[in-house]
């Protein structure tokens, strides 16, 4: 398969582009926290390059504990990897499987996983008409229709739409896959991103369920470039399964000592929820007074919006901001457009500018 993903946060590109500093130009292709690196975790970073020259326990028994000790399960119920996209591999390489089912659209490396082993893709098609919404009980229909699916993997809240699939659903598509002998990866990277805080379904996963499910440190905690990602299940056989596809040392020791402590930053992480339960509903309310696009609601820190001018990124590029065109996933195209929720001025900047270049066009 020819990987024709491209991702955001290329704001290297777009400041040579412009021939300006790199400082100048204001990332909206990429969800992450606006608030930065958390300042009360900078001395436990530093204090961690004393070890530079030593190997990790390729266990990472502390990481584990903490990540364990957070979510309230075992610490062998917990798989730590090089950010969320090397586990989210590793779980795929686990289940010997031939046809496999994702969302459409969702995030792509999912089926560039799939299908550079072979696995051919199937898509449960979601609808504009009704915001993207996952019906699991459709889903679980198309399930019975094709057999050969034996792996479904979601994402919760999905990725560029910005919806969750609730508990109680997620439960249905679970028994249904413990039943059936099929296996759910449920990625929830931006769960700790969501409005009022949704729940995860880790507090729901019981022993018997062939269930994965992903987390990432990555965009909560703003650091991409550290890369820190963790699988959690319960279910003994996919703990020996995924056990055998473990990379050593896939931990760096810094992003090792920073998974120990991430969960201890109480006072950026509730600062972290403070601006988005505010900055999210005005970004979508002010999203939604501008008459030229149509915004779709999300529960996420992004929205997706659908324009008839396919040449928006490349306008909004000369005002000095970079924004996410959707052209790359199965299901959308050049008019779909996701952006970021930033800070209250970065949000008033977005906005503005998405009036004067639309408005100049429709004008």
């Amino acid at each position: 398969m020819e990987n024709n993903i491209h991702h955001g946060g290329d704001i290297e590109q777009v400041a040579t582009q412009l021939n300006i500093p790199i400082e100048e130009v204001k990332d909206f292709s990429a969800n992450i926290n606006p608030l930065g690196f958390p300042s009360d975790l900078w001395n436990v970073l530093v204090q961690s390059f004393a070890n530079i020259e030593v190997y990790p326990n390729p266990e990472y028994p502390e990481l584990k504990t903490a990540i364990a000790n957070h979510f309230h399960v075992n610490n062998d119920d917990v798989f730590v990897g090089n950010g969320a996209s090397e586990v989210l591999d590793e779980t795929i390489q686990a289940e010997k499987a031939t046809d496999a089912l994702v969302l459409a659209p969702t995030f792509g490396e999912y089926e560039r996983f799939f299908s550079r082993i072979g696995i051919k893709v199937h898509y449960y098609q979601l609808h504009e008409e009704n915001n993207f919404l996952c019906d699991i009980p459709t889903m679980i229909e198309q399930l019975k229709a094709h057999r050969e699916i034996t792996i479904i993997c979601l994402a919760s809240p999905n990725n560029p739409t910005g919806q969750i699939i609730a508990s109680k659903d997620l439960r249905k598509l679970v028994d249904f896959c413990n039943h059936h002998h099929r296996l759910l990866i449920l990625d929830e990277a931006f769960i700790d991103l969501t409005v009022n805080e949704q729940e995860s379904f880790i507090n729901e996963l019981e022993p018997e369920d062939n269930v994965y499910i992903i987390r990432a440190a990555t965009k909560f905690f703003a650091i991409p470039g550290l890369r820190l990602g963790y699988c959690i299940t319960k279910n003994e056989k996919l703990k020996k399964l995924l056990k055998v596809q473990e990379n050593t040392w896939s931990v760096n020791g810094i992003a090792d000592v920073f998974g120990q402590n991430m969960f201890r930053a109480k006072k950026y992480i509730r600062l972290t929820h403070d601006w988005l339960n505010t900055q999210q509903p005005a970004l979508y309310q002010a999203l939604q007074g501008i008459s030229e696009i149509k915004v779709f609601p999300s529960a996420t820190n992004f929205f997706l919006f659908k324009s008839n001018d396919l040449t928006l990124r490349e306008k909004m590029i000369r005002h000095h901001l970079l924004i996410r065109q959707c052209d790359d996933y199965v299901g959308l195209g050049s008019q779909y457009y996701r952006v970021a929720v930033k800070g209250p001025q970065d949000n008033v900047l977005l906005v503005k500018t998405l009036k004067q270049v639309l408005g100049r066009e429709s004008g």
